[in-house]
């Protein structure tokens, strides 16, 4: 405007320098932080700046270059005032936001000190409240610590007072002042040897506290030293200290106490007198001696009473055997039933008093075999069928078909303990019957647990009575003793040795009704492996074996050399009698002898000397079997100690004499003479005048007794027979074999039924529970491994009898 009016271009300068201001302050403001509505007016000054720009340019070009005229008239116009005063708005505009922007950054900033105060009062408040509640807690605990060093002092008083009652004697040794505290009982125990130097300190009603330390002495004998060395010394440590003129046995403790740093803090001893103790051991080990001394003066008792009873009852039944082989008239024959049955119930009864015995001192020896249940009560039916038969009883039993053909557990005891409850049901049921029932409880693969159940129709027991049944030496009333007679050893025994077995016995009854004896016993699963080396003993059916045998008989008993004499009479047997232990040494030094029969009760030495003497100093191997009265626990181990081969107890059973002699010659001969016992089987055969005459070449498998009773000792058809099977069996099988293979079970059931019958007759009842077997399993279908072993053990036996036959037919039956 100047420049138009003045036509001076300095005013131009002051322009251009105006312009490039403007420019800079615009660009500057763009740098600047603004708020959004600042940019849009800034974005508008600038537009508006460059309009006004662009208008001044044009009216200086009009000044210059067109006229002065149009100059003042273009600056004239109201359009160019407008956007002045747009421009002047805007910037006015802009400058009141940043205002309005600085006023509420201004208000956000005071208000942000307000919150920082704010912030700082509430902290320094509750700063303040944590100082108080400090403050009282600290007094809390500094309370607390008062009470607890109050409860300390009186626990530490109520120890000590606890310490002064307790019974024994302690001391507390403290490692790092040597302080030491005794509660009364050790200062009422070891008296002036706590304090021998100070006199002031005699007063023993209280414990004391010191500094004066122990003697060594003491301190060593109560373990004090020990223990501060870190040595724990716990339990029966015995000691003697010298009170006054004795000494006295204490019984001393002592350990040491560490702090938690792990250093020695104290050394504890506590200690008593067991003057009393040492005087009731003392009273113990004289009672004890007393009581080992009763056991054994019970022990011979029993021993000797039994061979007392023994030696007369062996004389009794075998000589009551050898008369029954002979013809000596009807009555004469009744006679010596009766006597040979009156000494077989006098045996029972001391047998069950030695079982009893070995059940109270837990020797009774218990043996795994395999065993069939249902055999066993077919055998003990069989054997009770003659009583029950005379008192018009029905005797019966059972077997469940789910119980395995074949178990292992005790046969002798399991059969002992049905017989003593069967025997006692047929002695107290005057008529009716009698039922023996086996069934399956419970089975898993080790092991089955059978029930067995005997049922009566008997007199029964009366509810108040049925604890006492099992009770030794006892039975249901006088009445009944006096009636029926018996010990009261019988369930006794059978109870015991049911539990013994891990198995549990019961018994239920009413008077008049009967009773029901329940007793469960658990087998093992039978495995035919197991058993598969298990050498059995050998029937013997040959008696061949013994001609020429010399026997030496040690024994002093005039009627046991008769009886042993008459067991062996037609056998050929040399046999050769010491009635005392130096004439068997002085026999033994002049003769060999193929055996030995040893008694063990002999005037100047038993037989347990004997047999030491000939094993270590004679260095003799000669086969010996113990035969005695003896029949307690333990009898059986110590003859095998002494070094005999065997053992039987007397009354001898004839048919085991033979049995353990063929067993013990046979090894010896073997051992020596590889060849001499199967010659010597065959030697005179026809010499031996046995009443049996068995025939077998050695291995016992054939029994032809019921083949020689049904002939009626016709020979001819003895050897038909023998062909006719040695013909026929082969086939048969064969044919049993392939139902076995082809699991053909009607083919397999057939045969074995047809095949059992038959081999019964030249090899008795030994393959019977194996053909059952083979007979129970096809009608089940099965096969199983107990299948196969069965028929694995009848083709075994069978084939070595069929040899045994051919020899037999050769010799004995050769025409």
């Amino acid at each position: 405007r100047n420049f138009i009016f003045t036509n001076d271009s300095s005013f131009l300068k002051s322009f251009e320098v105006a312009n490039l201001l403007i420019q800079n302050r615009i660009e500057s403001l763009k740098n600047r932080p603004i708020v959004p509505q600042q940019e849009a007016l800034l974005d508008s000054i600038r537009t508006l700046v460059e309009q006004q720009k662009r208008f001044a340019y044009d009216v200086i070009v009009k000044k210059k270059y067109t006229s002065h005229k149009e100059a003042i008239t273009l600056i004239s116009e109201d359009e160019i005032h407008t956007q002045s005063r747009v421009l002047k708005y805007n910037i006015q505009k802009f400058i009141n936001t940043e205002k309005q922007e600085q006023t509420n950054k201004l208000s956000k900033e005071n208000k942000h000190f307000n919150q920082v105060i704010d912030i700082v009062i509430i902290s320094v408040i509750i700063a303040v409240l944590i100082i108080l509640f400090t403050m009282l807690y600290i007094r809390k605990i500094y309370n607390r610590l008062i009470n607890t060093e109050r409860l300390l002092l009186k626990s530490q008083l109520r120890l000590e007072r606890i310490l002064d009652h307790l019974p024994v004697g302690v001391i507390i040794a403290n490692a790092n002042n040597n302080e030491y505290h005794v509660n009364y009982k050790a200062v009422k125990l070891l008296g002036s040897q706590l304090f021998p130097n100070d006199k002031a300190n005699k007063n023993l009603d209280t414990s004391y506290t010191f500094k004066n330390g122990l003697r060594q002495e003491l301190s060593d004998h109560l373990f004090i030293s020990n223990a501060f060395e870190g040595e724990e010394n716990i339990g029966s440590n015995e000691t003697e200290i010298q009170i006054g003129d004795h000494k006295v046995p204490f019984r001393v403790s002592a350990i040491p106490l560490y702090n938690e740093k792990g250093n020695l803090e104290y050394a504890v001893s506590v200690f008593d007198d067991i003057s009393n103790i040492k005087k009731f051991e003392r009273d113990l080990i004289e009672a004890k001696k007393l009581v080992e001394e009763s056991l054994k003066l019970k022990a011979s008792f029993l021993s000797n009473m039994s061979h007392e009873i023994r030696t007369p009852i062996n004389a009794i039944l075998g000589f009551a055997e050898l008369l029954e082989k002979k013809d000596i008239g009807e009555q004469e024959n009744e006679y010596v039933r009766i006597i040979r049955s009156a000494g077989e119930g006098l045996l029972r009864l001391l047998n069950d008093i030695l079982d009893f015995s070995k059940l109270e001192s837990n020797m009774m020896v218990f043996e795994d075999h395999p065993v069939s249940i249902d055999g066993v009560l077919n055998s003990i039916c069989s054997l009770f069928s003659p009583r029950a038969q005379n008192k018009g009883i029905v005797l019966n039993y059972e077997c469940s078909s789910d119980i395995p053909d074949v178990v292992v557990g005790d046969p002798v005891r399991l059969t002992q303990v049905i017989t003593n409850i069967v025997g006692n049901a047929i002695k107290f049921t005057p008529k009716g019957s009698i039922l023996i029932n086996a069934r399956l409880i419970s089975s898993d693969e080790k092991r089955s647990l059978i029930e067995f159940n005997i049922k009566d129709s008997g007199i029964g027991i009366s509810k108040d009575k049925l604890s006492r049944v099992f009770k030794r030496f006892d039975q249901a009333g006088t009445e009944t003793t006096r009636l029926y007679g018996g010990t009261g050893l019988g369930l006794s025994i059978a109870k015991n040795i049911v539990q013994s077995r891990g198995g549990q016995i019961s018994v239920t009854s009413e008077l008049g009704v009967g009773s029901i004896f329940t007793f469960t016993l658990p087998f093992q699963k039978y495995d035919a492996s197991k058993f598969a080396n298990v050498k059995t003993v050998e029937t013997i059916t040959n008696l061949s074996f013994l001609n020429g045998l010399k026997i030496l008989l040690v024994e002093d008993n005039l009627l046991n050399v008769k009886l042993i004499n008459g067991i062996l009479m037609g056998t050929h047997v040399i046999l050769d009698v010491a009635e005392t232990g130096n004439q068997t040494l002085k026999k033994l030094k002049d003769n060999v002898y193929d055996i030995i029969l040893m008694d063990i009760e002999l005037p100047d030495m038993n037989g347990y000397q004997i047999t030491k003497i000939i094993r270590t100093q004679y260095n003799q191997k000669v086969p010996i079997i113990a035969l005695t009265a003896h029949a307690l626990a333990g009898e059986k181990e110590k003859c095998y100690e002494a070094g005999m081969d065997d053992y039987l107890t007397k009354p001898v059973n004839t048919k085991q004499l033979f049995e353990k002699i063929y067993s013990l010659v046979k090894s010896e001969k073997e051992n020596r003479y590889p060849d001499s016992l199967s010659n010597a089987e065959h030697v005179n055969q026809s010499d031996c005048t046995s009443n049996n005459n068995y025939t077998d070449n050695g291995s016992s498998v054939i029994d032809l007794s019921y083949l020689k009773e049904f002939s009626d000792g016709n020979k001819e058809f003895e050897r038909e027979m023998i062909e006719l099977f040695l013909t026929q069996t082969p086939s048969q099988i064969q044919q049993l074999e392939t139902a076995v293979k082809e699991k053909d079970y009607k083919n397999l059931k057939m045969i074995a039924h047809k095949l059992k019958s038959s081999v019964a007759i030249i090899f008795g009842n030994k393959l019977g529970v194996y053909f059952e077997i083979l007979e129970d399993h096809a009608l089940n279908q099965d096969i199983s491994n107990i299948t196969l072993d069965s028929f694995n053990k009848i083709k075994e036996v069978l084939n070595e009898g069929m040899l045994q036959l051919k020899d037999l037919l050769t010799l004995e039956y050769a025409s």
